[in-house]
């Protein structure tokens, strides 16, 4: 069986509200307080379903699958990204998303709204 994990997360904000740019000098772009926020709501809520013997350690290739509820508005593929940076930091159970090997976001009639359920399954190659 491969390993895997399924975690279910606070619905992550859109990637449109994620970050915002800096205007002036030393430009750039920064976490926005929904992002920063959220992030804090996905760890509690991570560390409650902290699995006997730690959560598992995806070092390499990996797929990702987010269930977002049915009723959800705006785009699916727009809350993404979100969940797969989380899992690198600061949930510390992927080692890279660079190491994604495929993803797949899908709405849900058993999904609560508000959350979502997170899975990621290793991949041999």
């Amino acid at each position: 069986m491969t390993r895997h994990i399924t975690l279910t997360l606070p619905l992550p904000p859109s990637v449109n509200a994620m970050f915002g740019n800096n205007r002036g000098p030393g430009r750039g772009r920064y976490k926005t307080k929904a992002y920063r926020d959220w992030i804090k709501a996905a760890t509690a809520s991570l560390w409650e379903q902290k699995p006997q013997g730690g959560f598992p350690f995806f070092s390499d290739a990996f797929a990702i699958h987010v269930s977002v509820p049915l009723t959800m508005r705006g785009d699916v593929d727009n809350r993404i990204k979100g969940a797969s940076d989380f899992l690198k930091s600061p949930a510390g159970i992927i080692s890279d998303d660079k190491h994604t090997q495929s993803a797949l976001i899908s709405r849900s009639s058993d999904v609560e709204p508000g959350t979502c359920r997170v899975t990621v399954y290793e991949v041999r190659t």
